[in-house]
């Protein structure tokens, strides 16, 4: 178990530092305004990297033929549109209901 203060996460024993609480679609945009990673990079490092580092690059973290069509788009501000998992839509901004079925 965690805990998060003053944005830090952190073992309830302080002993150690938990992760970084930046959300994904928070980095991405200080990795390419800030860093001046390409916005390609900075997707995949976001992405693909995670997946080679907790082992399932077989199935996440890129778009390939026989990959879990997991898949995030966002807005030019980085804020979620749509999200696909395993094929399926279960995510539309402009949806009403959290789950959407529309193409």
């Amino acid at each position: 178990e965690y805990e998060v203060c003053d944005g830090v996460g952190m073992m309830l024993d302080r002993t150690a530092f938990a992760g970084s609480t930046t959300l994904l679609n928070q980095m991405v945009p200080i990795l390419t305004e800030v860093v001046g990673i390409p916005l390609v990079e900075a997707v995949r490092m976001a992405s693909l990297t995670p997946a080679r580092v907790i082992g399932c690059a077989d199935r996440k973290g890129s778009l390939a033929a026989g990959k879990d069509a997991d898949l995030a788009i966002f807005e030019p501000d980085f804020s979620v549109w749509r999200t696909m998992i395993g094929g399926q839509w279960v995510f539309d901004k402009n949806s009403k209901s959290p789950r959407s079925d529309s193409n």
